[in-house]
Order: structure tokens, then C-alpha cells, then sequence
């Protein structure tokens, strides 16, 4: 899939939540955001959403490009104090077809990645179904930034998502709606790409800005955002177009705001060491 693409469509797309208690899943609308203009509530979402520490998150993500893939994935997520999480990636394919192996689980908790991916149990020791990554020697041992790639998972959040969105010019409220259950406020627009990184903190803007195209001035993220009544991200959907004429989309659903929720390392014995011989090719 074209990864250029599908984060400039995703943008921040796969964070985040809040510790905030008493959201309003109950339905209840949120009026005091009516009196708002849409940029204004955009911008009050942005706000509370940085808030946000914890999160369950169901993605899908498309590519209307020459791979013509699709991902799905889910999970349970917590930003602070340190970054917690567990994942499961259920859908991969491409032109339609699944592809075999790429399935998989994630577990990350005290600074080590555990993985249950088919296609890496070649290198796993002990012929264990589960790899224990301790990400930051791998890191050393292998020049592989296994720590950046996990941490990207921490920079994707919604408070950075709607953060981009408030750059803006078109924003508008499109009605009221049910997301799950819930009640909330639908919003969309337009953002170039340029007005969305000016947005965000010069570490964001660098890191989110390596998968973003090149052309960003005339670079354009299609989104619309459904926001609860506390003002949280329930559900975006974000679009971009290629240059070729493919297109990437990703929405997310959010969900069990302020929950907590327990990672536990799967059990000792199904789980084997990387084996780095076999991995850098040397048997």
C-alpha cells in the first residue's frame, strides 16, 4: 500500500483518549457547542482531546492505488504516563486478496514489543508462537528503529488529528448523528497540507511531515469528525488524493474513553527470544 499516501489520509489517525470522566454516552448532545462556529468547536475539540490518555481504537484503512489494500485493525491504547498497548491486526489484503502470514498481535508494555506474527516465526526461538522485542536493544544491535516505530503509535493521536484539522478554512457543521450509540456533532472539510502541519509543534511537524506529500501546498486532506458530547473524537474519516489518481482513506472509531484497562505479557512459556542470526541472515 502506498504509506505516503494512506498517512497523509490517516494524517495522526491511530491515538488516543482522554482521563476525563462522564462522557456522554448516553446520547446527550452537547448544545453549548451549537452557540459555536464550527471552527470554533473544532478548536474546542482540539483542546480536550489533548487531554486524552486512554482509548480503544477500530481502524480501516484503504488504497485505491496500484496494491488496491485494505488494513483493519483494533485495539486498546494508553499514552501516559508511558506508552501501553494491545493490537490486533485482523485484515490485510491486497487486489483483493488476503495476504497470507500478515495477520497478527501486538503487546507493548514496559519497554518491550511482544509479536504474534505468523511470518516472523521463523525467527523466533524455541519455535514459540509469541517474539519478545526488547525494543531498545534491538534498536542497538540491528540499527533498526523498532523505538520509532513504536513510538509512532504515541504521535498518532487524536488531539494532533484534530489539531491539523483546525487549519482549516472550510470547516463547516454538517448535523447531528449517531455514532454507536452515541449522539454527536458532525463536522467536515477541507485542510491543505501545508495549513494542517502549520498546526502542530515543531517535533509533530517533522515527524508527521516525512509521510505527508511533497507538494503541500497544494497537498489536500479531505475529513470529516464526529465529536460526543465532551467534545471527544468518536469517529474520522480522512481522504487524500495522489498525484496518479489513487486515493487513500482511513477511519477510526474511538471509543471507552478514561477506562482503565490492564496489559498483561502473554505467558512465559509461549514466548521466545528474537533470533538475531536467522534475522540478519546468518542462519
Amino acid at each position: 500500500m502506498n504509506r505516503r499516501l494512506v498517512v497523509a489520509a490517516g494524517g495522526t489517525a491511530v491515538g488516543a483518549a482522554l482521563v476525563l470522566s462522564g462522557c456522554n454516552g448516553d446520547g446527550t448532545a452537547n448544545t453549548e457547542n451549537m452557540k459555536l462556529s464550527a471552527g470554533q468547536a473544532l478548536l474546542k475539540t482540539s483542546q480536550q482531546t489533548g487531554q486524552a490518555d486512554t482509548f480503544k481504537a477500530d481502524l480501516t484503512v484503504t488504497d485505491t492505488g496500484d496494491e488496491n489494500g485494505r488494513v483493519h485493525a483494533n485495539g486498546q491504547f494508553r499514552l501516559r504516563p508511558e506508552l501501553t498497548f494491545s493490537a490486533k491486526l485482523d485484515e490485510f489484503s491486497r487486489n483483493g486478496q488476503s495476504v497470507p502470514g500478515a495477520k497478527g498481535q501486538a503487546i507493548f508494555t514496559g519497554d518491550v514489543l511482544y509479536a504474534k506474527v505468523p511470518q516472523l516465526a521463523q525467527f523466533v526461538s524455541g519455535g514459540k508462537p509469541w517474539l519478545k522485542i526488547d525494543v531498545n536493544q534491538v534498536s542497538q544491535r540491528t540499527g533498526f528503529d523498532v523505538r520509532g516505530l513504536v513510538d509512532q503509535v504515541q504521535k498518532v493521536d487524536p488531539a494532533e488529528q484534530t489539531k491539523m484539522f483546525t487549519g482549516s478554512k472550510d470547516v463547516r457543521r454538517v448535523g447531528t448523528e449517531s455514532v454507536d450509540g452515541v449522539r454527536t456533532t458532525h463536522y467536515a472539510g477541507t485542510v491543505t497540507v501545508d495549513d494542517a502541519l502549520n498546526r502542530l509543534d515543531a517535533q509533530a511537524r517533522e515527524k508527521v511531515g516525512k509521510w505527508l506529500p511533497k507538494d503541500r501546498a497544494n497537498g489536500k486532506i479531505t475529513f470529516d469528525l464526529w465529536t460526543d458530547g465532551d467534545n471527544l473524537p468518536r469517529k474520522i474519516v480522512s481522504k487524500a488524493n495522489g498525484s496518479q489518481g489513487e486515493s487513500g482513506s482511513v477511519t477510526v472509531l474511538y471509543s471507552d474513553y478514561g477506562k482503565s484497562f490492564t496489559v498483561n505479557p502473554p505467558p512465559s512459556d509461549q514466548v521466545g527470544q528474537l533470533s538475531m542470526g536467522s534475522l540478519l541472515g546468518g542462519g
